[in-house]
């Protein structure tokens, strides 16, 4: 075989033979030398096919050596990042001293391309018709969330895409925080959630330094990394492209699409590169605004939702579309007494222990704090049967038992119109429960 390969030195398609285990060349005909710079076929025997001819460290994503055989060649086109040149390649097995070798013919077609060049700029201008179109729809409203959508919908709608997204990634885990679908297809953003970033291990080589990852047919690792395969074959995933966002030279999240129609995946993935930096400030404006509205809406102590969270939520106008209304005015008994006797630490002790028994009866109901020893707890949608049974075990947990007592007032409505007479109701009866509390209190001293 090494005598016949030899004949290739004469032809003007570049040539080369690799080791399809180790990646290692085995001979680069005379175009293939003098295409990458070099004199000899010595200097690059030995050598990684991938540094050699594509100046990189690390193994190709779109390598085919999976899908190699000897009967026929697998055909593709690729540009070199290294000869800036186009190629048209075809690539199968050879037998190779006792075993096969993967033989590939690039035939350059640059001048086609050129040919096509008309084609090209046309292309360049309706990408940048859909890069300024995304940016627009990135600040086409003052809410993030609102806008962030807008940018996964127009850019899903022009890639005729079937599904785009954006991952935030925190430590070991990875969460699928937004999501555009198109018609028909399913919803995958809710059982994406706390997903191991191992899953993704594959990529992290490639985003680390800031390249896309792309997934021109599925299939072709199903073999390779069957791992992977698993966690996308049951999305309906065919092909993808995902882009990193770094910060701080580490992995933040990432964007992408699933199934796009339309372009060749490479190109479609420099327009995806050129949006990833507004991408990026979008989400870094979310975290901020998260932030403030925590700091906003939260009590410092306790972690409850505040005044001005309670405030909000009962004057919202989603109120109006309400079936039915339950809340809970709850007012923790003797706290002044255990801040005298016991000093103030005891007595936030006391707090956060009530807070926590409420919260743990309250369970997807809000539970907020207006002041020192008051808590409300608002049940929107709630049965009369659920309200009651939470009350009895509100009741119990906090009549005394294990040092927590407080005095508990509760109210429903149905079609409630105004949530802030409901806790109006819910706060006289409080008051008369506390009065009620006191007046036992007396007569067992």
């Amino acid at each position: 075989m090494k005598r016949f390969i030899k004949e290739f030195d004469g032809v003007n398609e570049i040539v080369y033979a690799s080791d399809i285990e180790n990646h290692e060349l085995l001979y680069l005909n005379k175009a293939g030398l003098e295409a990458f710079g070099y004199d000899q076929v010595e200097q690059i025997v030995g050598e990684k096919c991938y540094e050699v001819l594509r100046g990189q460290n690390y193994p190709c994503d779109f390598c085919t050596n999976g899908r190699l055989c000897r009967d026929k060649y697998v055909e593709w086109e690729h540009e070199n990042p290294i000869t800036g040149r186009k190629y048209r390649l075809k690539d199968k097995l050879i037998p190779w001293d006792g075993r096969d070798v993967r033989l590939e013919i690039a035939d350059d077609i640059t001048e086609l391309r050129i040919q096509s060049m008309k084609t090209g700029m046309e292309k360049h201008l309706e990408s940048e018709k859909i890069v300024m179109e995304c940016i627009k729809m990135m600040y086409s409203s003052v809410e993030t969330d609102v806008a962030i959508n807008n940018t996964l919908e127009s850019l899903g709608k022009y890639l005729a895409g079937e599904r785009t997204y954006v991952f935030d990634v925190r430590g070991k885990f990875m969460y699928n925080t937004y999501e555009w679908c198109a018609e028909g297809v399913s919803r995958e953003i809710d059982s994406l959630q706390q997903v191991p970033v191992t899953t993704i291990k594959r990529w992290m080589p490639y985003f680390i330094q800031n390249h896309c990852v792309i997934i021109e047919d599925l299939e072709q690792i199903k073999e390779t990394d069957p791992e992977e395969y698993a966690v996308l074959k049951p999305q309906n995933i065919t092909s993808l492209i995902t882009v990193p966002m770094i910060k701080n030279e580490a992995l933040v999240g990432y964007f992408g699409v699933d199934n796009p129609r339309i372009g060749n995946l490479y190109e479609i993935s420099d327009i995806l590169k050129m949006l990833a930096y507004f991408f990026q400030s979008l989400l870094e404006r979310k975290k901020r605004e998260d932030y403030l509205q925590k700091i906003g809406f939260t009590d410092a102590m306790t972690g409850a939702l505040n005044r001005n969270a309670y405030i909000k939520d009962t004057m919202s106008d989603s109120n109006w579309g309400l079936g039915t209304a339950g809340g809970f005015f709850i007012d923790i008994n003797g706290l002044k007494k255990t801040n005298d006797t016991y000093g103030h630490e005891a007595g936030d002790k006391l707090i956060l222990q009530i807070y926590h028994i409420i919260c743990s009866v309250a369970g997807e109901y809000p539970v907020y704090r207006l002041g020192g020893d008051e808590f409300v707890v608002l049940c929107k949608n709630i049965s009369k049967e659920n309200l009651d049974e939470l009350e009895t075990l509100l009741r119990e947990e906090l009549g005394g038992k294990n040092g927590c007592s407080a005095a508990i007032g509760v109210s429903f409505l149905e079609n409630p119109k105004d949530l802030g007479a409901l806790m109006e109701e819910a706060d006289k009866k409080m008051y008369q429960d506390k009065e009620q509390f006191y007046k036992n209190s007396k007569q067992n001293n």
